[in-house]
């Protein structure tokens, strides 16, 4: 299962990555080691093929059962010259459903605070299925703003034409 959570993760970031154009030749990654878990990881961005900067630093938690609890995301400040806290993803897990949660960092309190957005992910033989939620102050709940779902097929063909996403596959139950 830590596995699948691992893998969940950084098969989003794949998707994401892919989606937006993102140039993975423009960026380097150094990942720091703990116990066989990821502790940190850090974004440097590549300028002219030789020099790197600081852009992003994640730091990884995990729980009980080795499962990532959350994700922190620092973005480096030029200015300041360090790693600034800017948001957190909180996991939870129930079942076959992965809750994400998105808290921005808030400076003025110095704690994350204010739960501003989540998604729900379900992975079970028939597939995924995904469900994005803004939280509505005013009302005080939780509004859906997208939802998707893939069978495990569509996978498999998305799969073939983003080969840094096959190391997912192997984690999602077939029927």
């Amino acid at each position: 299962m830590k596995a699948l959570v691992v893998s969940v993760i950084f098969a989003l970031t794949s998707v994401v990555n892919a989606v937006s154009g993102n140039n993975v030749k423009d960026f380097a990654y150094n990942t720091e080691m703990n116990e066989g878990l990821v502790k940190t990881e850090t974004v440097f961005k590549v300028e002219n093929r030789k020099y790197l900067h600081n852009h992003l630093q994640y730091n990884y938690a995990y729980n009980a059962e080795g499962r990532v609890s959350a994700k922190e995301v620092l973005k480096w400040n030029k200015e300041n010259q360090r790693f600034e806290k800017q948001y957190c993803l909180n996991f939870s897990y129930d079942g076959t459903d992965i809750n994400v949660e998105y808290v921005a960092w808030n400076s003025k309190t110095n704690a994350y605070a204010d739960v501003k957005a989540k998604a729900v992910y379900q992975i079970n033989a028939m597939g995924t299925s995904y469900q994005s939620y803004k939280w509505n102050k005013k009302d005080n709940s939780w509004n859906l703003t997208a939802e998707h779902s893939t069978q495990a097929e569509e996978i498999m063909l998305f799969a073939e034409n983003n080969p840094s996403i096959i190391f997912f596959l192997q984690y999602i139950p077939h029927p």
